[in-house]
């Protein structure tokens, strides 16, 4: 009865470090490609960014921001475009939203280069670019 306890356990174990369906666990790793949004001076947080390669185009990647202000990608485009067209859109619940009237004058002209040739950038959204949501009530 030990031994057949003691099996149980050992298979108890694999199947635990292993996962249900006998693959190892998936790890996600940050990646080293990333875009850094700041609005005044501080990092912005819960901001979606989409990359296109033109304005109309369909979305090349896109990610989210961390608390530190980070979206990292990692579904770029191999060979990347010239120029990235930028979107974003606020996707947080704290009181905040991107006001789209000045957000849809950045995004018209803010273009990001290729990220292999620059793979850390930074958008600083300008003045008035965040609106609190309780000024619009």
């Amino acid at each position: 009865m030990i031994t057949h306890a003691g099996a149980l356990l050992l298979a108890g174990a694999a199947i635990a470090v292993t996962g249900c369906d006998g693959t190892s666990p998936k790890t996600t790793t940050a990646s080293t490609t990333f875009v850094t949004v700041v609005y005044d001076g501080t990092p912005l947080a819960n901001v979606q960014v989409l990359l296109k390669q033109s304005p109309g185009g369909a979305t090349l990647d896109r990610a989210v921001t961390n608390s530190r202000g980070v979206a990292h990608f990692h579904a770029l485009p191999s060979p990347e475009p010239e120029s990235y067209v930028v979107a974003m859109e606020s996707i947080s619940d704290g009181g905040w939203m991107l006001k789209a009237s000045v957000m849809e004058k950045l995004c018209d002209s803010l273009r990001l280069k290729p990220f292999s040739e620059t793979p850390q950038q930074t958008i600083e959204l300008p003045r008035r670019a965040v609106q609190s949501l309780s000024s619009i009530h």
